[in-house]
């Protein structure tokens, strides 16, 4: 049974208003927590960060790493059977002890590619969930601008300046 616990960490700033006291509770989004929670449940810490459309992602991709790793695998134990019952295996011996031995390297290759794979997947699962969480809070606003104008400066001792002037707004 597994029981997940969920602790709130908030702070608490309290402001006096012409006797009305005004309670503001600004909670805290955990990079550490999102990464835990996907390190050990890969998917959780995208729950966490309510990007639920990203577990389908993960669990299609663990399920496919898995089906290639177990196919290889089946593979890779068939092909070394009949090498080592060669020339009466389920071949017949139709394919060569050599080309035997390549089909068990291929095999095995793929196979521990698979299992690379399923660490790698999990892996790029708690960093994604520690980078989503990281921007959990970021405040993006609508008013992202640039603007770009010429500009004259009047210095009294001198001439006059001309530049251009950059402005950005976010």
């Amino acid at each position: 049974m597994l029981i997940f616990y969920q602790e709130n960490n908030s702070l608490q700033a309290q402001s006096q208003n012409d006797s009305i006291s005004q309670t503001v509770v600004v909670s805290k989004h955990s990079p550490k927590k999102a990464s835990i929670y996907s390190a050990i449940v890969p998917g959780l810490g995208q729950v966490y960060n309510k990007k639920y459309w990203k577990v389908p992602v993960i669990y299609i991709g663990f399920g496919a790493l898995i089906y290639s790793a177990t196919w290889n695998n089946v593979q890779y134990g068939r092909f070394k059977d009949a090498y080592l019952a060669y020339p009466d295996d389920e071949f017949e011996g139709v394919i060569s002890q050599e080309q035997l031995l390549g089909y068990i390297n291929n095999y095995r290759r793929y196979r521990d590619l698979s299992f690379i794979g399923m660490v790698a997947l999990w892996g790029l699962n708690v960093i994604d969930a520690s980078v989503d969480a990281h921007f959990f809070d970021y405040d993006i606003s609508d008013d992202l601008s640039i603007r770009v104008e010429p500009i004259i400066r009047n210095n009294y001792l001198s001439s006059s300046e001309f530049g251009v002037k950059l402005s950005l707004r976010f």
